[in-house]
Formats: structure tokens, C-alpha cells, sequence
């Protein structure tokens, strides 16, 4: 790390700490060149027991929805007490008609536009700047090349809806700000808005998570009737900079101090040790798309997944989401299987689920098959877009048969999509297209990414019987 980026780190550190932040004195934030920024045990300390506090946050100090509403920093005194609050920092119209995400996107903007003059700046110069794309981007910016080898996944899907809906908040919030001649409103252009896109979606926190109920008081005072207090999401400087261990045990405290998040770690740490935070138990594909890492795989954990989509039923409420199931490269029982064990099936229900055939699936997916396939089938079972698979009647073998049937179909329908899709170079030689090899570190993640998929969709089939090269997966 160079002066200037350390110069920076102590601005923040100093910073958060005159306004009630606390880094646990042996505790250094470390730079290297795979973790980048990173909390670690100091060489020169005494190990760590469990139940320490690492770092916190103050909420007079976090950034987000909130303090557009405001305008500044909110004071964490109760709603009571008098708060001279400036009033919204973007015209009503604005406030009223954009999304409350959006809207703490675009003051994110507004901050890093006034420069030193922000309250946030030591903050928000500590962050990856906008210009440093390859400091912060995420697979929904990268280049259409490196996007291709996501082809084929759910990542690929994904990637595809936030780049339509990133497309449509930015064009909806910028014409208001452009009819209103908000000034300088040129200035909030598509770059700063992927750079706040990414900097919310990889760092921020869910509101409800990190706010005791004492501070959600003065949120409620704040927030519009029309909102929740989970509409948006919130940066914690300073405490964002611990990454993520999905073994990692921790608490998010907001009971001993209600004025402050604090990351209690249930750990043992050494000196030179990384300290960590937990995200929660996300697949690869959620740390694909939200953080721009995946975890690989080892003989004791693997994080390897495909996310189904099921439609809802057709007595579903219109507003119904689609359910969102996995499928496991090991068995969703194998203690390996970190976030599919956190997936139990439902009570008092079909154990179906515990055939081998259906291993690899979550129970919840064979549950809802079952209550589907158990009414009149003669109708779609299973979203396979764009082919839609569909039942007229039972094949031989009962229930079981027409689920392990329709699965296969499934399955064989998305491998066969995959490989169809796979990046493909020319031989120099003049044989046949071999596989392309990775030209940057996105291709190489995209790449690595992929292959799990595969081996995932291929352990499933095996499951299922199905030929390893897919045939006869697809029949209907």
C-alpha cells in the first residue's frame, strides 16, 4: 500500500474514531494483493480469545437513505429531542418517485461531488475511487467479453436483469433531476451511478440486522409512511473492511451500546491472522454477483449451487415471487454443504426427499413438486425458460418417477444450455475450437465459477440416473 492510501486509512480511522468508532487495539487494517484491505491481528499482540470486540460503527457515521432525507448525519438522540435537520438533499419530486435504494445511490454521488467538503469524505476517499474500475466493479459492469463466460449460468441470468433495471433507475432518477435543473445534474452520470451500484451492494448492510431498537426509533421519525426500514440498505465505515468467512462465528451487537454496531467475534484469532466478518450463508453465484469472489472448493465445504426458480401456484397471491430453490454439488445433507444444511425441509411433510435419486436437491423443491404434482397435472410444473416443461399425465412408476422424470428434463435442458454456451477459441493449428482460455482476472473467476456449475448439474443428474453427457435428460 503506498503513502497516500495509508495516509488515507488513518484519515478514516481517525475520523471514525472521533465520532465513537472503535477498532480493537490490536487489531491493524492490513493491505495485500489477494484480500486487498483486510482487519488482521498485529504481529506484536497476544492472541485474540473469543467474545472480543473487533470494530464498530457508530450510526451518527453510516451513509445511506437516511441522511438524503436529512441531508447530513443523523443524530442518534431519541425523536423527542429537538434535531435541526436541513430537509431533503434532492428536490421532492425526487424524493417521492425514486426508490429508496436509488435514492441513497445517488446521494452517495452527491458526497464523493463535494469532495472535501462532504462530512463522509474521509470515508468515501477510503473507498475504491470511480475511476479505478477494476477496483470495484462487479460481474453486472464487466465487459461483454468476460460476461460471456458466464453464459449459460444463473449468474449469466442475473447479471442480465440488474444491468435492465440498473438501466431504468439511473434514466427515471436523472430526468427528474434534469426537469427540476437540480444543479449540477449532469455531473451524477452512469459511471458514478455503477460505482455507487457496487459500492452499496458489496459493503452495505441491512438496516434491521445492524440497528438496535432504540436508533429504529429514530428511524421510523425519519422514514416516509410508505417505507419499511428494510427498503434500503447501509454503509458502515470503518467496519465494512472486515471480509467474509462463512465458517466465521460472530455478532452484530446493538444491545451493549444502542448507538453502535459492534462486530463481536466468536473466534480465536493468532497474531497475523485475518479477522473476519460473516455475510451470511450465501452461494457462489450470491458472492459472484454481490461481492465479486467465490469460495472453492475443499474435501471438508464447498459452496457450489444452482438456484431453480419454481413458478407460484396458480391459488398464489398475483404478487406472488417466484420461489428460489438449490441444487447442491453434494448431497444437501453432507456437513460440507454449509448452506444447504441451513435449508431444512418443512414439517409434516413428504419424505420424499430423503430417496437418493434426491440427494443433490433442496428438500423444500421436492416438497413443493410433490404438493404440485399430488393436484392435477395437466398443467406447468417448472419454469425451464424458455422452454416450458409440461405434464399431461403420470409416466409408469407413480409420483416419485414423474418428479425424478421432470428434474431430469430440467436439468438436462439447462447442461445442454451450458455447454452450447461454452467459450470457445479458435486453434491456431486449424483443428477444432477448444475451450478459451481466461485473457483477465474476470475470466478467470467467470471460468472457475462455470466449471463448478457444471460439475453441480452433472452431480445432480448422476443422482437422478442420468447419462453424464446429458442424453436423454430431455425428453418430455
Amino acid at each position: 500500500m503506498d503513502d497516500a492510501a495509508q495516509l488515507r486509512l488513518d484519515r478514516l480511522v481517525d475520523w471514525a474514531r472521533a465520532h465513537g468508532a472503535r477498532l480493537h487495539p490490536s487489531i491493524e487494517i492490513y493491505h495485500d494483493d489477494v484480500t486487498k484491505l483486510s482487519l488482521r491481528v498485529k504481529d506484536s499482540m497476544a492472541p485474540l480469545e473469543p467474545g472480543f470486540q473487533a470494530v464498530s460503527c457508530p450510526f451518527g457515521i453510516t451513509l445511506s437513505y437516511l441522511n438524503a432525507l436529512v441531508d447530513g448525519p443523523l443524530n442518534p438522540s431519541p425523536p423527542s429531542q429537538p434535531h435541526d435537520y436541513r430537509g431533503p438533499a434532492f428536490p421532492s419530486s425526487f424524493i417521492d418517485a425514486v426508490p429508496p435504494h436509488v435514492i441513497g445511490r445517488f446521494y452517495l454521488i452527491q458526497q464523493y461531488l463535494k469532495g472535501s467538503e462532504s462530512f463522509w469524505w474521509p470515508y468515501i476517499s477510503s473507498l475504491p475511487g470511480p475511476l479505478q474500475i477494476n477496483s470495484w466493479v462487479l460481474p453486472a459492469f464487466w465487459q461483454e467479453d468476460d460476461v460471456e463466460f458466464l453464459a449459460g449460468t444463473n449468474a449469466d441470468v442475473a447479471v442480465a436483469e440488474i444491468q435492465e433495471n440498473v438501466k431504468a433507475e439511473f434514466k427515471q432518477a436523472r430526468k427528474i433531476l434534469k426537469d427540476e435543473a437540480f444543479p449540477d445534474w449532469q455531473g451524477y452520470n452512469r459511471l458514478l451511478y455503477n460505482w455507487a451500484f457496487c459500492i452499496f451492494t458489496s459493503r452495505s448492510f441491512r438496516p434491521s440486522l445492524v440497528l438496535s431498537p432504540e436508533t429504529n426509533e429514530v428511524v421510523r421519525a425519519v422514514l416516509p409512511e410508505r417505507c419499511d426500514v428494510d427498503d434500503f440498505s447501509i454503509l458502515q465505515p470503518l467496519f465494512d473492511i472486515a471480509n467474509h468467512s462463512i465458517t466465521a462465528k460472530y455478532t452484530w451487537d446493538t444491545t451493549s451500546d444502542p448507538s453502535n454496531c459492534q462486530l463481536v467475534c466468536g473466534d480465536a484469532y493468532r497474531p497475523g491472522e485475518q479477522v473476519f466478518n460473516n455475510y451470511g450463508l450465501k452461494t457462489n453465484s450470491e458472492l459472484l454477483l454481490g461481492y465479486g469472489f467465490i469460495l472453492p472448493e475443499t474435501p471438508t465445504f464447498h459452496n457450489d449451487y444452482v438456484h431453480v426458480r419454481a413458478r407460484p401456484q396458480e391459488d398464489a397471491p398475483e404478487d406472488s415471487e417466484p420461489k428460489d430453490f438449490l441444487i447442491s454439488l453434494r448431497p444437501m445433507a453432507d456437513a460440507s454443504s454449509l448452506v444447504g444444511r441451513a435449508r431444512p425441509p418443512k414439517p409434516r411433510s413428504t419424505r420424499f426427499y430423503l430417496l437418493p435419486a434426491f440427494s443433490h436437491f433442496e428438500p423444500s423443491l421436492i416438497q413443493d413438486l410433490t404438493s404440485q404434482l399430488s393436484a392435477p397435472v395437466d398443467r406447468e410444473i417448472l419454469e425451464a425458460s424458455p422452454d416450458e416443461v409440461t405434464w399431461k399425465k403420470p409416466p409408469p412408476g407413480g409420483l416419485v418417477e414423474l418428479i425424478k422424470q421432470m428434474l431430469s428434463g430440467k436439468l438436462g435442458y439447462d447442461y445442454q444450455k451450458l455447454r452450447e454456451a461454452d467459450p470457445l477459441e479458435e486453434d491456431p493449428e486449424g483443428g477444432e475450437p477448444r475451450e478459451a482460455r481466461p485473457a483477465n482476472p474476470y475470466q478467470e473467476l467467470a471460468l472457475a465459477y462455470r466449471k463448478q456449475y457444471e460439475k453441480v448439474l452433472l452431480a445432480a443428474m448422476r443422482a437422478l440416473g442420468v447419462p453424464s453427457d446429458g442424453g436423454g435428460a430431455g425428453g418430455t
